[in-house]
């Protein structure tokens, strides 16, 4: 029988141990581009859909990694320390963050005091543990990957600009080097068969399957050989110090990845599952760093005996229209421009839209300006139209109040418009079971990341909601509501048909605007606050049609998603 080195928690305390989601920490030797904040949102975007359901902790990290041979090789480019490098240039992530109204609980860096603390006791029990030895070495190594990669691991290509050839890494095609040095070595190899064991018991450990399907066989079909984890000083003067031996600097993905234990609390991790965040419910990574993070990482973990991420979301990278982006081709995408231009959620529906997590994402401007513009022309449609002139949602709230609206189909049978009753009511038990529908649809893609699915979820009930609208035609209504020919008691009844209409729209447009929050959650709340929507009403609880009935009582009729004012 197969054994799993995850360390599996109980039921029970899974349920109270708060929601760990993290996204790689980013290196700062070049500026953000769409990859990084595209990361960012599909962990932002899951936290604050799990912050829907009341009672649910979350702790969602981000950061910077900030040392190795690149930071160095800058930074005496630029006549400047390290540090002072990094201390600026990490700004521009945390501004990208902010730009995007993404919401992380703690920002980490590899510079801080309590991860250098925690990267130092991990070798510490490394080498107590005789899981570290020395011995000379040499491979292909990588600057810009800060890695050696085995024969199995590079090929040749010809370089575009000089016509010279080169060997580059087939992972992520960046040049190596042959170098052979005396080095520190961590037992990677004594952890293949159980990482190999873990994978096959845990289906969803890598996600989506085909990078689960590819990471095995890899490794069913390459040793792993033994990783170097340590760089001379000599060499290396950026990087986090070996206790007690000043020679040498730690290996920057030994240091790097121990950042999602060091945010936990490492080495003193909580006792109490409800306060201690590890295990991570998911890290999400780009492909291009499925080796460290499904191979290096639990193999570390496996060595201190620590519970393993119950997922790796290994996430596929963005073409600009079909193409890859690349500065030399002049079609890479600034995510602060793009903010900039269409604004922040605007371009973050149109990113998580774009959000397929097991193919490449393809970005295009025409596309993003026409959602832009189905955005407005869509969902704040159904605010706008229910909003001033001939319609009154203060009074059709109230009727829902008072049980007017109780028995509509029997109204709508006996005084609706005649030409389009059957279509008109069959149209409202529809949207009704959509709107009920549409927060546990949305969860369930959710739940795996599928972002991408659950906007297709929430865009099938905007439609819904404008084509009850235009079916029902309130406005036809309005117009007898003045007619001295009509008997008062069918002027009420078209008065009541026509504030049903209002009403339904408002509702959609309510429960939309709480399960699109964590999607654009400046609009949305634009939105809710328009209708007056009380605070603590804005939860999954309330995404049901007509279970909230005390929102709009000091509504005033104004502009959609621009600032309300109430009266007090």
């Amino acid at each position: 029988m197969l054994r799993t080195q995850q360390k599996l928690l109980s039921c029970s305390a899974r349920l109270r141990k708060p929601i760990y989601i993290t996204t790689p920490i980013f290196y700062v030797n070049a500026k953000p581009h769409l990859g990084h904040i595209y990361s960012m949102l599909l962990a932002d975007t899951r936290i604050r859909w799990e912050q829907l359901t009341p009672g649910k902790k979350t702790f969602f990290l981000t950061g910077t990694d900030e040392h190795g041979l690149k930071i160095q090789g800058v930074a005496e480019k630029e006549g400047i320390s390290p540090k002072e490098l990094v201390d600026r240039v990490s700004q521009n992530f945390k501004v990208l963050a902010e730009t995007y109204n993404v919401k992380e609980d703690r920002f980490i860096r590899t510079t801080d005091t309590d991860h250098v603390e925690a990267v130092q006791y991990f070798w510490k029990l490394m080498e107590s543990k005789n899981l570290i030895y020395k011995s000379s070495h040499s491979g292909w190594y990588s600057v810009s990957d800060e890695a050696f990669y085995p024969e199995s691991q590079v090929k040749e290509i010809v370089d575009e600009k000089t016509g010279l050839t080169k060997r580059v890494s087939i992972e992520t095609n960046n040049e190596v080097f042959f170098h052979e040095e005396e080095n520190y070595f961590f037992r990677l190899s004594a952890f293949q068969d159980r990482i190999i064991e873990h994978i096959l018991l845990n289906k969803d450990f890598v996600f989506p399957p085909q990078k689960s399907s590819e990471l095995l066989r890899l490794l069913k079909d390459e040793k792993l050989d033994d990783l170097s984890v340590l760089r001379p000083s000599s060499r290396l003067t950026w990087g986090i110090e070996v206790p007690n031996d000043p020679s040498q600097k730690i290996y920057v993905w030994f240091d790097a990845l121990i950042n999602y234990i060091t945010a936990a609390g490492y080495p003193r991790l909580p006792k109490n599952p409800e306060l201690n965040i590890w295990p991570a419910l998911t890290h999400i990574v780009g492909k291009d760093i499925i080796r460290f993070h499904c191979i290096y990482w639990p193999a570390f973990l496996m060595a201190a005996e620590l519970p393993l991420p119950q997922q790796i979301l290994v996430h596929s990278h963005w073409l600009s229209n079909g193409v890859k982006m690349s500065k030399s081709l002049g079609n890479v995408v600034d995510p602060i421009d793009l903010s900039t231009h269409y604004g922040a959620d605007p371009s973050r529906l149109y990113l998580m839209e774009q959000a397929n997590i097991a193919t490449d994402c393809r970005f295009s401007e025409e596309a993003m300006y026409q959602r832009r513009a189905l955005l407005l022309n869509k969902w704040a449609n159904i605010g706008s139209r229910i909003q001033g002139g001939k319609f009154l949602l203060t009074r059709a709230l109230e009727k829902k109040r008072l049980g007017v609206f109780d028995n509509f189909e029997l109204l709508y049978s006996e005084h609706g418009v005649p030409k389009n009753k059957k279509e008109v009511l069959q149209l409202v038990n529809k949207l009704t079971e959509s709107v009920n529908n549409l927060h546990s649809d949305m969860d369930a893609h959710m739940a795996r990341f599928g972002q991408m699915y659950a906007t297709q979820r929430w865009w099938e009930t905007v439609e819904l909601g404008n084509l009850l609208f235009a079916a029902a035609e309130p406005w036809v209504y309005s117009k007898t509501l003045n007619d001295d020919t009509i008997s008062e008691v069918v002027r009420q009844k078209h008065e009541d048909i026509m504030d049903f209409i209002v009403y339904a729209t408002s509702e959609v447009g309510r429960v939309l605007s709480i399960c699109i929050s964590p999607f654009m959650p400046e609009l949305s709340k634009n939105f809710l606050d328009h209708l007056d929507v009380e605070q603590d009403k804005r939860d999954s609880r309330f995404c049901k049609f007509g279970e909230d009935s005390s929102y709009g009582r000091e509504l005033v009729p104004g502009k959609l998603m621009g600032k309300v004012t109430k009266r007090h």
